[in-house]
Order: structure tokens, then C-alpha cells, then sequence
């Protein structure tokens, strides 16, 4: 592994790493539970567990993990990736423009890239590692860029890949809807709360949603809800009581039939098999 970050860094809000598949028991000791997590493979085959799904690792793919997702790689042969760890207030900060809503990157969190691209991304990942080491207001810009340079080229790969956002394209009410979502999952779980916020009513807001996602309004809240409730269970040592009502659940009881509606298991069941 090539220790290839600054610990003038800002407190590494931004760690590169080039590694080979010797150096997968050192990831560790760099990841960042709360750090959005880019693998750019160049080289080599195995599998990479992100969340619940195992994904075959190929030459030329970027696998995203997000922050408080559990992963791990199993690399049997010889390979080489580029490991980038950009730390979530970082990433609000360097991103601006670029709206991929994270539900579809999640959905979709390894990407084929073209090979023009991909030489782009090590290109530019390799400069990176250079320059991040220079404790120097004009380098950290520079990193800045071309950190946000890598995020836009994904995006444009994502986008060229995937269906889902050209829906979101299309009806940048859903976009919308995904982003709140995103932001009160914690306390709001109500159609009517949502359309309200976008200034539409709960029926229409449920038409787009099965025209468009195929599902309801209210199936597309609980599927942003629950990946975030299951993280909150396998990496928090708080009483399960206490998630309930941090997620605003009027007693553990529903808190409990609500998760087991989707999951399958109770969430003490759950935790106890992670």
C-alpha cells in the first residue's frame, strides 16, 4: 500500500490510497466510518461485499460504498486499486452541482467505466497523491478540484448507465421527494408530509411515484428509511429502544413490527445475526 495521503490534509477530509490485493487487511486501519468510499479497480477479479450484496470485481469498475455501510473485499489474484476516502463534510462541500440522488447510487453502487474515462480517474487519482502531501492552501484547492473532477466524471457515467436517472431527469419532483426524504427520515414518514413540501397533493404525488418507480410514495419513504434504521442497528451499541424513538416511533413496539414488516426479523433478531 502507498501512504500516499497528507497528514496536513484538513484533518484528512480527503485520503488516497494505491493498493494491491495484499494490502486489503491494512483498509481498515484509513476507512472512515462516516467517509464516502471510492474503490477504482484497475486490475484484478474477486468480490466485494457492499451492504448485504456481494458484486464481482472487474478491470475498470468504480465501486461506491457510502458512509456507515459495511464492506469487505475478497481479491483471490493478483490486483491493483485506487482507494479514495472523502469525509462527508468534504464531500458537501466539493460537490456543488453534482445531483446523483445517493438512493440510485446505492441501488447501482458499481459502475463499468469506459476505458477513456478510467484513464482519466488514475490520471488524475495519481496526481492527487502527490499533491495532497503539500500543506499548502493553493494544493488543497487543487485536490479539491480534481477530487471533484473524479465525483463529475462518475456522474456522467452513472447517468450514461442508468434508467433511474433519467426519471429523475425527467421529474425533478421526485428527485426533490428523494432529497427530503433524505433529510427528515428520521421524523416523518407520512405521504401527505412530503407533497405538502413540494407543494402537490399526496395522490398525485403517489401517481408519479407509480408511474415512474413502479411503486407507492409511501413504499419509496420506507425503502430510504430502512437501509438507515438496519446501519443504525449493526453499528450502534444504543438500546434498540432508543433507535425507536430517535426515529420517532411512539413506542418500541411498532418501531418493531414496522421493521419486521421488511426485513423479515425483529430488529433484537437482526442485530443478533450481524
Amino acid at each position: 500500500m502507498k501512504h500516499l495521503f497528507g497528514k496536513n490534509n484538513k484533518n484528512n477530509d480527503i485520503i488516497y490510497v494505491e493498493c494491491t490485493d495484499k494490502d486489503i487487511h491494512k483498509i481498515e486501519m484509513i476507512k472512515k466510518d462516516d467517509s464516502l468510499s471510492l474503490f477504482l479497480f484497475e486490475k484484478g477479479k474477486g468480490v466485494h461485499v457492499i451492504g448485504e450484496k456481494e458484486y464481482s470485481v472487474e478491470a475498470r469498475q468504480v465501486h461506491i460504498v457510502f458512509p456507515g455501510q459495511v464492506q469487505q473485499l475478497r481479491l483471490p489474484e493478483s490486483s491493483l486499486f485506487h482507494l479514495i476516502l472523502i469525509s462527508k463534510h468534504r464531500y458537501a462541500e466539493i460537490t456543488g452541482g453534482i445531483q446523483i440522488p445517493s438512493v440510485v447510487c446505492q441501488k447501482y453502487p458499481v459502475i463499468n467505466i469506459s476505458q477513456e474515462t478510467f484513464s482519466l480517474l488514475t490520471r488524475e487519482c495519481r496526481d492527487i497523491a502527490f499533491e495532497i502531501i503539500e500543506h499548502s492552501c493553493v494544493m488543497q484547492y487543487i485536490v479539491d478540484t480534481k477530487t471533484k473532477i473524479i465525483l463529475q466524471s462518475i456522474s456522467r457515467e452513472i447517468r450514461r448507465t442508468s434508467g433511474d436517472l433519467q426519471i429523475y431527469d425527467q421529474h425533478p419532483v421526485l428527485f426533490m421527494f428523494i432529497v427530503l426524504i433524505r433529510k427528515h427520515f428520521k421524523d416523518e414518514r407520512t405521504v401527505n408530509f412530503y407533497a405538502g413540501n413540494l407543494g402537490i397533493t399526496a395522490n398525485y404525488l403517489n401517481v408519479l411515484c407509480k408511474k415512474h418507480l413502479k411503486q407507492t410514495a409511501s413504499a419509496v419513504i420506507d425503502k430510504v428509511i430502512i437501509p438507515m434504521i438496519k446501519k443504525d442497528i449493526m453499528t450502534s451499541d444504543d438500546l434498540l429502544v432508543n433507535i425507536a424513538y430517535d426515529y420517532s416511533f411512539q413506542n418500541y413496539v411498532h418501531f418493531s413490527r414496522y421493521f419486521k414488516k421488511y426485513v423479515g426479523l425483529s430488529p433484537m433478531a437482526y442485530r443478533k445475526k450481524t
